[in-house]
């Protein structure tokens, strides 16, 4: 089979070639730095090196503890939400152990009261303003609503969480679930 392409001969060995270099510059525009030059240590460099290399350790070492500072933020502030679920949920079992004499219903508002001379809690229906008896409003400890996942939230709270429900229902319904969206893959 031949081949229009010249062949490549390699030279022989101890045979020198001449290549053909790019024209050089004029010495204060040189690309390469000849030997001569770079065998030269000139005390300056030694010095702007260290100070180059204690830098780059400085800002390592700063960029370090930036980076464990975040970390550590972000580990209070867990720290500071588990606290908060745990308070949550010693909460909820405690409510859900005050005598009822009723179903409770998630989505209802409960009132807590307290027995006067006694530390029996219970819980109603009626608020305190529905009893007509001033010793009921006496006797009212708090209102807690209780949801649906079982937790009790605290009358006062619960603008903030129906906002916060509102915006979790928003967000699934404009994204909604990846399974959901086109056609599954089987």
């Amino acid at each position: 089979m031949a081949s229009d392409m010249p062949l490549v001969q390699l030279p022989q060995r101890g045979e020198r070639i001449n290549v053909p270099l790019v024209q050089s510059r004029s010495e204060d525009q040189r690309l390469v730095t000849s030997a001569r030059q770079t065998d030269k240590i000139d005390a300056d460099d030694l010095v702007a090196l260290a100070n180059q290399l204690n830098s780059a350790r400085q800002l390592v070492k700063g960029r370090a503890c930036d980076r464990l500072k975040q970390i550590a933020d972000q580990m209070e502030q867990l720290h500071m939400a588990a606290r908060a679920v745990l308070e949550d949920a010693q909460r909820d079992e405690h409510l859900h152990n005050v005598p009822c004499n009723m179903e409770k219903q998630p989505g209802r508002i409960y009132h807590l009261y307290q027995k006067q001379g006694s530390m029996n809690k219970y819980f109603s229906m009626l608020a305190p303003n529905e009893w007509g008896y001033q010793e009921k409003k006496e006797e009212y400890l708090g209102s807690y609503r209780l949801e649906y996942d079982r937790s009790w939230t605290p009358v006062g709270e619960m603008d903030r969480k129906d906002e916060e429900v509102a915006r979790l229902q928003q967000l699934l319904q404009r994204e909604g679930p990846v399974a959901l969206r086109g056609n599954p893959n089987f």
